[in-house]
């Protein structure tokens, strides 16, 4: 005769499910508007959250900023200040120029570049003619070999002052590319 396994197990798995069930419901009212709020206003609070660094009310970009760049220098295992100094004014001018930490491929265009981009994009939405899109694109193509350039430097100017581990560690920042 067989024994049957205690019904303890399908009373635990039965517990899970339902408080699975409660969290997933309790998330999904988070989202929700609140009560006499339009869906509009909703949205655009979600929105602005998003835009101020996601779910995180608050949120000091400064304060960020400098906690990555204080775990940044304790990976890279820097104890003067003198020398913390040389290597944070060139990983601002990295991030400044378009290398900004955590950036898997290339840094997303900003400023000038962007708008050259919003306006070849307008350009081809709109069917302009050829000699328009000729321009708008020279103008764009120009922007990005400017910006690469910079960026280049930035990231040459970083690596002549890091040793071989501090550069193995801003490349695994996104600082720096991993080929010199």
């Amino acid at each position: 005769m067989r024994a049957s396994p205690p019904p303890f197990p399908l009373a635990c798995h039965a517990f899970a499910a339902v408080l699975a069930g409660l969290v997933g419901a309790a998330s999904a009212q988070e989202k929700l508007p609140k009560p006499g709020q339009p869906e509009r206003e909703a949205k655009a609070d979600r929105r602005e959250m998003k835009q101020n660094g996601g779910d995180k009310p608050g949120r000091d970009a400064g304060a960020e900023s400098a906690r990555g760049l204080t775990r940044l220098r304790e990976a890279m295992r820097v104890t003067d200040d003198a020398e913390w100094a040389v290597i944070a004014e060139r990983i601002a001018a990295v991030q400044a120029a378009g290398g900004a930490a955590g950036a898997k491929d290339k840094a997303k265009p900003a400023g000038t570049e962007r708008t050259a981009q919003e306006s070849l994009r307008s350009a081809v939405r709109d069917g302009l003619p050829d000699a328009e899109l000729r321009l708008r694109l020279a103008r764009a193509h120009a922007l990005h070999r400017e910006r690469e350039a910079r960026l280049a430097r930035a990231r040459a100017e970083l690596r002549a002052v890091l040793t071989v581990r501090q550069e193995a560690v801003a490349v695994l920042a996104g600082l720096l590319d991993p080929a010199p």
